[in-house]
């Protein structure tokens, strides 16, 4: 049987915060695997549960309600009835938790993931949730594939599985005791309230990176910014300034305040001294005002701050070549990357690790593992090279805080854009199994390959 692994498609509910650009394609992608048989790996953040107004408690009642207003809306509910139709053909689907997802352990949460499959219950009850504690082993012709959404190398994302109710959960594990982890507190505090009071959009299409979200935002409206925090507990000048050694509690109530890694953030940018004081006049309880006006950043403090939050985002996005209009990717993982792939594969004897959650479609096979990452199914948004020059920057900047929202009919610099990529093994006919990495292009329909290789068949 043929296996399709996609990650982080980040279905959403219509409340005004959704990123999820596959409402067509993915289904199509979907049907056109019904022709052989197929398992699909949903491989965490299939739906995403932060981004919403309610409170982060995890109750039963309410993600109830939040899931079916998931299912509800036209781009999921199509997504939903297409995975039906594949099990309705004998395919499989596994959907597994991610760190926006935490709500699908729940087994009420489950059943009406199930309901909107659209088929007979017992078909729909072969739609298997797998909780994200383990790694998923797969053997794919005798190949070993170790699978994980990937947040659990992610200590600002790590979910608390000890204390998540639901089947297969510790006896002990009651919703009233589970903690959010800290990424997920400050999407719900910092990021989402960036979009709902100024509009900025490109704040969603950057989680995972919560830290440069903010940065991004401080360099288009550093007035926005400080407004916020000054409503959270959170301590601006603290954050940016200065460097914490106290632990991640995240208590609303704790006397301290936490080390949200922004102060590290605003070194990569390299800002001079003067600068420094500039953004600290800005961002300070009370900015020194002229005539009613406050003072602003420099527009070269902006770039600087601008090209910390974005320049690692720059360098995976399509790339254009010369006047051909040619595109390619930039796949390379990080050192950290494939030092983590090498360690899951020798820990857990696997030939490949394939992992989502960056958004990043990733590549690198060596002597000792494949390390795949499916990438994402959201919205993408162009950016300058990171090498670009200042003038550029300038431009895009002045773009976004024009058009924050990302408005269509505005968009000339900031663009937005998609790449619909996925990891695909089948059997190879002489042992092991062939895994490539894929993009569907929605026209005409099909899948172009990005890079393929054979696994050895495990020992």
């Amino acid at each position: 049987m043929r296996t399709v692994i996609l990650s982080d498609l980040h279905l959403g509910n219509g409340q005004g915060y959704d990123i999820f650009a596959g409402e067509t394609a993915l289904p199509a992608f979907l049907d056109s695997l019904a022709s052989a048989p197929t398992r699909v790996v949903l491989n965490g953040d299939t739906v995403d549960f932060l981004m919403n107004e309610d409170p982060l408690e995890l109750q039963v009642e309410r993600a109830v309600r939040q899931a079916r207003a998931l299912v509800s809306m036209p781009s999921t509910a199509t997504v939903f009835a297409s995975l039906g139709r594949l099990l309705a053909v004998g395919g499989e689907v596994l959907v597994r938790l991610g760190n926006h997802d935490i709500e699908l352990a729940l087994g009420e949460v489950q059943a009406v993931l199930r309901e909107a499959l659209r088929q007979p219950p017992d078909i729909a009850a072969r739609l298997l949730i797998h909780r994200g504690d383990a790694p998923e082993l797969l053997d794919v012709g005798g190949a070993r594939l170790l699978l994980t959404h990937g947040d659990h190398g992610d200590n600002w994302n790590k979910v608390e599985y000890a204390h998540l109710p639901g089947p297969g959960a510790p006896a002990s594990a009651h919703a009233g005791d589970y903690k959010y982890a800290a990424g997920s507190v400050l999407v719900k505090t910092l990021l989402n309230p960036l979009k709902r009071r100024y509009g900025m959009r490109f704040a969603d299409l950057l989680v995972p990176d919560f830290q440069g979200a903010v940065m991004a935002a401080l360099a288009v409206n550093p007035s926005a910014v400080r407004l916020l925090f000054q409503n959270t507990t959170f301590d601006i000048l603290w954050q940016l300034f200065r460097k914490s050694q106290v632990p991640l509690a995240f208590d609303p109530n704790a006397p301290v305040e936490e080390d949200l890694g922004l102060a590290q953030r605003v070194d990569e940018a390299n800002l001079t001294d003067e600068e420094r004081r500039e953004l600290e006049e800005v961002m300070g309880p009370s900015p020194v005002s002229f005539g009613g006006d406050e003072v602003e950043p420099s527009q070269q403090t902006r770039i600087k701050l601008a090209r910390a939050a974005l320049g690692a985002y720059a360098r995976m996005q399509r790339l254009f070549v010369g006047q051909s209009g040619q595109r390619y990717l930039s796949l390379e993982p990080t050192e950290a990357e494939s030092k983590e792939a090498q360690r899951l594969a020798k820990k857990f004897g696997a030939g490949a690790v394939i992992i989502g959650h960056t958004h990043a479609a990733r590549w690198k096979q060596d002597a000792e593992v494949l390390y795949a990452n499916s990438g994402s199914w959201i919205w993408l948004m162009r950016l300058p090279s990171p090498e670009a020059p200042d003038s550029d920057w300038a431009d895009f900047l002045d773009e976004l805080r024009n058009n924050p929202g990302l408005e269509p009919q505005r968009q000339r610099l900031a663009k937005l854009e998609t790449r619909f990529t996925a990891v695909v093994a089948e059997p190879h006919p002489d042992g092991g199994a062939t895994v490539s990495l894929v993009e569907w292009m929605p026209s005409p329909g099909a899948l172009r390959q990005l890079a393929t290789t054979r696994v050895a068949a495990a020992a």
